[in-house]
């Protein structure tokens, strides 16, 4: 990052520290210059602690570390994963248009397998197997960890209509295996699909919950209509072969897709079969309206650069290591863990593109929960805490209910927590609320400092097209980040040490196991009890 820049947006938050946010927020016209929005989206940074001398300061920045030009080299599909030598072209999945600068045998291979993937959701969002009109689905089990999981469960969650005919759906995640054995006994393997999603097909937790659900179809129906009954969804088509599953029932992941840019591809067939192809399409062809504008909007005026220079100014002028999102709608629920993984996967890095250490930080930790279940429990920290939390409150105007007063409770409550954070309550304010005869000192117990920074995301209603809207701009957003920190946004070799400690710890945890330096005593102390 640019030193001559970084020191004057030093200098300007130092100035700004002497104007509380009230003011900030009584200027004419605040509103309209600290927010934006496009088709349907709004991203409101008025009550975030900047003015326009620091915002122009960090489009500035975003200038320098030439994002404009790293933006090109994305929709470009050049390598800009430079560790594995990869492109990361997963916005071709949302946008036909972009095939043409894929190789065309790439191209026709994406283009194959997403009218696969879509003719399967097809049947399986009727109730029945693809190609077998008399074998009912009633129930899918989806496989998968990390972006195999998040992004699809997140949409069938959010997108779901209730629709009675289409499957219901379960996913399982974590090796754990008790959620599978409770699942298995209350499902009938009969009117019961499984889709094991992997895209090295190697990850240990998909294939051992893979292995039983074969099993447990295999044990009730025989080989064959169990085979019928088990879809993969990988890069490694090959290796699902070994497990059985047939190549009519396969869909390749490219490579070039990371896990938790994967939303966009046959990974989310089990949220396709839920909410049926024609709202996955719309969903896709949100995150691309979104593209265009990402690709076509002055960085001043785009929404992901946006989001990502608030971060930055966050994260690395105000030091503030934290950031939470609290969705005011339960359709939402789980934004919080997609976004945790996102960013923190993504661009929690200290190596810079040169091989060297970076002496700032990057990805702070995210957090959130469903905004008024939040409000009792972490937004007192928030409120009074010692540390700022700079946070991002999403709420949707227009709900899919008629009950408007909730609606009009739910928007309240974000927007009260938003003023609460921003403008605080001073002792004199206190004073006034709570009368002369309150007691002095616990007047001090009910004030709030306020200046506290919050980000207002609103959809105009939780469509389709707006998810895919919302989805793309936070992937561009951590892109945009990691342009500006130097660092690669789509690799993850951290994730990969621990799992390869696993195999040699779980041999140790075996009786008679092999020896561990560090780990004895423990292994001891649980081998002794594993069977108690």
């Amino acid at each position: 990052m640019n030193p001559e820049i970084i020191a004057l947006l030093q200098k300007s938050n130092n100035r700004l520290r002497t104007i509380p946010s009230h003011e900030l927020l009584a200027r004419a016209g605040r509103f309209a210059r600290f927010s934006r929005g496009v088709e349907g989206l709004l991203l409101d940074h008025s009550r975030l602690h900047i003015d326009e001398e620091s915002l122009g300061l960090l489009i500035r920045l975003a200038r320098d570390s030439g994002v404009e030009a790293a933006r090109g080299q994305l929709f470009d599909a050049a390598p800009v994963n430079w560790t594995e030598r990869r492109p990361a072209f997963h916005m071709v999945l949302r946008d036909p248009s972009l095939l043409a600068r894929l190789p065309a045998d790439e191209a026709a291979a994406v283009t194959s397998s997403q009218k696969r993937m879509l003719a399967i959701a097809d049947a399986l969002h009727a109730g029945r197997l693809p190609g077998a009109p008399e074998a009912p689905v009633r129930h899918i089990v989806h496989v998968g960890i990390g972006g195999s999981l998040l992004g699809p469960r997140l949409i069938a969650e959010a997108l779901d209509t209730g629709n009675p005919t289409a499957p219901q759906l379960y996913f399982l995640g974590s090796v754990d295996a008790h959620e599978r054995e409770s699942l298995l006994s209350r499902l009938d393997p009969s009117e019961t699909a499984v889709v094991l999603v992997s895209k090295s097909f190697s990850t240990v937790d998909a294939l051992m919950h893979g292995r039983a659900l074969q099993a447990w179809l295999q044990r009730a129906l025989g080989a064959g209509p169990a085979r019928q009954r088990m879809f993969a969804v990988t890069s490694e088509p090959e290796r699902a072969g070994t497990l059985g599953i047939v190549p009519e029932q396969t869909l390749q992941l490219p490579r070039w897709v990371g896990g938790r840019y994967s939303v966009w591809s046959a990974v989310s067939l089990s949220a396709a079969a839920r909410i049926g192809s024609e709202a996955f399409r719309e969903f896709q062809q949100g995150a691309a309206c979104m593209d265009r504008h990402f690709q076509e909007a002055d960085l001043a005026d785009n929404l992901p650069v946006l989001s990502a220079v608030a971060s930055v100014w966050h994260r690395n002028i105000c030091g503030f290591g934290a950031w939470g999102v609290f969705p005011y709608d339960l359709r939402l629920r789980l934004l919080p863990a997609y976004l945790q993984q996102l960013i923190m996967e993504s661009n929690g890095k200290s190596i810079g593109r040169d091989g060297q250490r970076l002496s700032y930080g990057t990805a702070p930790v995210v957090f959130g929960d469903c905004g008024t279940d939040a409000q009792h429990s972490v937004f007192q920290a928030l409120h009074q805490g010692v540390e700022p939390v700079p946070i991002s409150l999403v709420g949707i105007i227009r709900p899919a209910h008629g009950d408007e007063e909730a609606q009009y409770e739910l928007l309240a409550n974000l927007l009260a927590q938003a003023t609460a954070l921003a403008e605080g309550r001073t002792a004199e304010q206190a004073r006034a609320q709570f009368g002369p005869q309150a007691d002095p000192e616990l007047l001090a117990h009910r004030t709030f400092n306020g200046d506290r920074p919050s980000e207002i995301v609103l959809l105009d209603e939780l469509t389709p097209a707006n998810l895919g809207q919302l989805m793309a701009m936070y992937e561009h957003r951590v892109f945009v980040e990691s342009v500006i920190w130097g660092i690669n946004a789509f690799d993850q070799w951290g994730v990969e040490l621990g799992k390869s400690l696993a195999p040699g710890i779980r041999e140790a945890l075996h009786p008679q196991g092999p020896s561990l330096p560090g780990l004895d005593d423990l292994l001891a102390y649980i081998r002794e009890r594993i069977k108690a």
